[in-house]
């Protein structure tokens, strides 16, 4: 039995990388994936990270926790790496290992 093109095109579809994830379904219940938002918006790596875990909803209240945690670091790191300051927002001065992103 020959595929209609509808048929053959819905399964190119569903084969996409972007269609897809890998490990579980806690991010598919979202009406758009973080991977989509982060590339859309430009965000950094240190955003993008954050993003994930806070969008992220797998386990219980221990797993919520971490990811939360997570979430907090990558914030962190966004401030000493882009803003040069630390968690309070007070200059890292010679510690600062500032990049800029383009």
């Amino acid at each position: 039995m020959k595929k209609n093109i509808t048929e053959e095109w819905d399964q190119s579809i569903d084969m996409l990388a972007t269609n897809n994830q890998v490990d579980g379904d806690h991010y598919k219940q979202h009406s758009i994936q973080p991977i989509e938002y982060i590339y859309a918006n430009k965000l950094s790596y240190n955003l993008g990270s954050t993003l994930k875990y806070i969008t992220r909803n797998k386990g219980g209240k221990e797993d919520r926790i971490k990811d939360l945690m997570k979430a907090k670091h990558f914030i962190d790191l966004e401030l000493e790496m882009v803003y040069g300051v630390d968690q309070q927002g007070e200059n890292l001065g010679k510690y600062s290992i500032e990049v800029t992103i383009g």
